[in-house]
């Protein structure tokens, strides 16, 4: 009988940077486990040391270990192993005869079979390097042992390849357990816990970078683990590695390429270009019609490939692998390997995939081919937002082509306009006008230049402002889709909301139809827009909330139609009385968003933040906010019912904290942009209110109600509504009061506008407590108002004498009534009341329980 190494039958050591991940091979153990395993990955994956971490740390099952090679292929050789590593078992004591017999013999397997009948307790057989046996003999024998061997013992197989045992009939029976490459990559987490034990402190974003280029290939892990050590710039290591790496393709040659047939070496050379890789691609670049077979082939065999689909269609090469087999197919020429980019370009293109066809068109250095994948997609690219892409390709062709092409410039011209690049967009449409009549004026053409044109204007376009709509709408879809779009924006303008939501409506049909994402997120904000045009803020609220998650679906949060969406739902916030969420929405973006190289959107985030900290409590900041978005806008053109919202939030703060100078001059740049209007009309009301001049307040906001100064934005009909409360209320019309204020509600309960009650003066919400119960199917609305606290400090600080006390006030009981009630002096609870009144902020005991309802301190069933 051969002699047999000890190192080959014991289980090996593992390494300081092994990362053990027991849940992998935990279903060897589970009762009733399986009878045969495979663990089947390329080199370098981990099979070996899996395994033996399983058999270092299960001391319930007794493990044969047996490390195979080249030589085992002689029957003789690879049974004398087994034999002896069975041998070590203190359980296997039934093997001494053999010992005397030959293992050459044919008979020898299933007398070896026969002895293991009657082990008292499983046993594993491991046999690593299974891919070593392709002697038939061998092969047959380890066949018949499989088939032959008891059920006490466990035969586990380690192999590069897919051992030819037939396995289908394994999984047929249920005897087969497998384990492949896609389960033994390594997670980021495992990743960065190896890298860590080899002695590296890597940042996030490198380790992010490894594992990304890796794969969670282990081998790979610790190749770069080694680079990185001995590199004396981890920074450039990281950038440059790659499967061309020195190493990595020594790796990958000896232990990997130098054992595949060079049929299918060359196969995964070619399909190498793409990643991923359908099987339709394969076939087009191999011209092998059955190359789906031989990828999952491939798959089954190797794990080199990877199937990414349950159908099997569509596969990626494992990554470093695929960049050495790049490198090498560049080494071997740039006329073929442009070739074939060529034809992978070509065939996206007909699988309607225009990034993946310009990637690949770029690659080619085919300048032609590059123009007519631009041409055939770049609309299809702006609808769907791929800006980025699109702009890095037309700056390639940009290098190579001609550079009056009206297509490419007004593709050129949205991506800019959309990625903020104000000068890059308008230098696109200068080149357009001074080459336009060199070119014929198609149709298609016209309403590219058109929306173009009109979003350089304004891009959140809340307000277009050309004269020039589009006249025909196309039937091509991406060309109507855009068409639509640029109707429904002039039509806002025009203040034509019916026909504008129709065409929005439309396009936004056509979007989902298509899969046009970004032009849905266009729409959808669009269409908030026109809602709150109509006051139908609730639909303002629901379709922007639709258009911010399209926008963090696509990390689109940077965009300035998303930032339209965020000032329209954060302005919404603000009337439904709440600040957090409207500040949460409303904070200060970078620099780079898009957002914030539009004037207007960046004076409305940030106004709506300032009065959303003054509702807060932090009024000062608050205030001065919003007096700095407005100074900062300038004398900016736009939408004038924008403008007067955001004046009117910063002249609510200046008149709460009793700032006449600020809210004066607020006031006079509102008049020079609006005057005649509603908003005007409140304000100056309101002024002439607090200034005792009430008569002429009150003909002020007649003037409102009565349509005379018509307002621009729904809730000052609220406002206006509110202040003829106050003022009816001051002259001791407290009918006159009541009809105010059931107006007042019936309005804001429409408009979900909660804020101006908060805001309201005291004797108003005062009216409101007394009546309430009374408003009807505003009633709910009501017990919101009542409830809510815009304006008011968060935390108010009583103590618990004083939370009774307070809770005692909504009674008909006198001070000296609720004294005897809680056993004290009535100087002690006069002392209590007076705190009460500080903490709150009011004068009064109805004040005091009506700013206690607001904030939630004492039950609101209390009439």
């Amino acid at each position: 009988m051969p002699i047999v190494p000890g190192a080959k039958i014991s289980v090996p050591a593992l390494p300081p940077e092994f990362v053990g991940r027991p849940h992998l091979s935990a279903a060897l153990d589970a009762p009733g486990g399986p009878d045969v395993a495979l663990v089947c990955a390329p080199a370098g994956y981990g099979k070996s040391l899996l395994l033996a971490d399983r058999a270092l740390a299960d001391s319930a099952t007794e493990t044969v270990w047996v490390t195979l090679d080249a030589d085992d292929n002689a029957p003789g050789r690879l049974w004398a192993a087994v034999l002896a590593a069975l041998t070590q078992c203190p359980s296997v004591c039934s093997l001494e005869p053999l010992h005397e017999r030959s293992t050459t013999r044919p008979e020898f397997v299933a007398e070896l079979a026969e002895a293991l009948q009657d082990l008292p307790s499983r046993v594993r057989v491991i046999l690593d390097d299974v891919h070593e046996l392709v002697d038939p003999q061998v092969l047959r024998q380890v066949q018949s042992f499989v088939r032959a061997k008891p059920v006490t013992v466990q035969l586990v197989l380690a192999s590069r390849l897919d051992p030819p045992l037939s396995l289908p009939r394994l999984r047929l029976t249920g005897r087969l357990w497998e384990l492949r490459a896609a389960e033994m990559a390594l997670t980021r987490e495992q990743a960065a816990a190896m890298l860590e034990r080899s002695g590296l402190c890597l940042s996030p974003t490198e380790i992010e970078v490894l594992h990304r280029r890796t794969g969670g290939w282990a081998a790979g892990l610790r190749l770069a683990a080694l680079g990185l050590r001995e590199s004396s710039s981890p920074d450039e290591f990281l950038a440059q590695f790659s499967g061309d790496d020195r190493s990595v393709a020594d790796y990958l040659i000896g232990e990997i390429l130098s054992g595949l047939p060079s049929d299918i070496r060359g196969f995964l050379r070619v399909i190498s270009i793409s990643d991923p890789v359908p099987v339709g691609l394969a076939a087009e670049l191999t011209a092998r019609d059955e190359a789906g077979s031989v990828l999952h082939g491939l798959e089954r065999r190797t794990s080199l490939v990877t199937a990414l689909d349950p159908l099997h269609e569509v596969y990626r090469v494992q990554e470093l692998l695929r960049t050495h087999l790049t490198a090498d197919l560049h080494r071997q020429g740039a006329k073929r390997l442009e070739s074939l980019h060529r034809d992978a370009a070509r065939w996206w293109a007909g699988q309607d995939q225009p990034l993946r066809a310009l990637d690949h068109a770029a690659r080619s250095r085919d300048p032609e081919l590059l123009l007519e994948v631009l041409r055939r997609s770049a609309i299809r690219l702006v609808l769907t937002g791929e800006h980025a892409a699109l702009r890095r390709a037309l700056t390639g062709a940009h290098s190579s082509l001609s550079t009056d092409d009206p297509w490419l410039l007004l593709a050129s011209a949205l991506a800019n306009l959309e990625a903020g690049d104000l000068s890059a967009a308008h230098e696109d449409l200068n080149r357009v006008s001074t080459s336009w009549d060199s070119r014929p004026d198609t149709a298609e053409l016209a309403v590219l230049h058109v929306v173009a044109e009109q979003f350089e204007t304004d891009r959140t376009t809340v307000a277009a402002r050309t004269s020039e709509p589009v006249r025909a709408i196309p039937t091509e879809p991406e060309l109507e889709a855009l068409a639509r779009l640029s109707r429904g924006g002039v039509q806002l303008e025009q203040n034509d909301l019916v026909a504008a939501r129709s065409n929005l409506d439309a396009a936004l049909a056509l979007s989902r139809r298509h899969d046009f994402d970004f032009l849905e997120l266009q729409c959808l904000v669009l269409l908030g827009v026109a809602a709150s045009g109509t006051g139908d803020l609730r639909t303002m609220r629901s379709v922007s909330t639709e258009a911010l998650a399209v926008a963090d679906g696509h990390a689109w949060e940077g965009s300035t139609w998303s930032g339209a969406a965020a000032a329209m739902l954060g302005y919404s916030d603000l009337l439904r009385a709440d600040p957090v969420a409207a500040a949460r929405r409303t904070e200060r973006r970078p620099e780079t968003d898009a957002a914030e190289s539009v004037p207007l959107l960046r004076y409305v985030l940030r106004a709506v933040h300032g009065a959303a900290l003054f509702d807060l409590g932090e009024r000062a900041a608050g205030l001065a906010e919003l007096q700095q978005s407005r100074s900062d806008f300038g004398d900016h053109e736009a939408a004038v019912e924008r403008v007067a919202a955001m004046a009117v939030l910063e002249f609510c703060a200046a008149r709460t904290l009793g700032h006449s100078v600020a809210a004066r001059t607020v006031l006079t740049w509102l008049t020079e942009q609006a005057d005649g209007s509603g908003e005007v009309s409140v304000m100056q009301a309101w002024s002439d209110s607090a200034a005792g001049r009430h008569e002429r307040a009150r003909s002020l906001v007649r003037s409102v109600l009565d349509g005379d100064a018509p307002p621009l934005l729904p809730a000052t009909m609220v406002d206006a509504w509110l202040l003829e409360t106050s003022i009816a209320l001051a002259a001791g019309e407290r009918h006159t009061a009541r009809h105010a204020l059931r107006s007042a509600l019936a309005v804001g309960d429409l408009l979900d506008a909660v804020r101006p009650f908060a805001q309201a003066d005291p004797i108003v919400r005062e009216l409101l407590v007394a009546q309430r119960g009374s408003f009807g199917p505003s009633g709910g609305f009501a017990d919101r108002v009542l409830a809510a606290r815009a304006g008011e400090p968060q935390e108010t600080m009583l103590s618990e004498r004083e939370i009774t006390v307070l809770g005692l006030l909504p009674s008909m009981l006198s001070l000296d009534e609720i004294a005897t009630d809680l056993t004290v002096s009535v100087n002690t609870v006069k002392t209590h009341v007076r705190s009460i009144y500080t903490k709150l902020g009011v004068s009064s005991r109805r004040l005091a329980v009506l700013a206690a309802h607001q904030r939630g301190l004492i039950a609101t069933g209390v009439r």
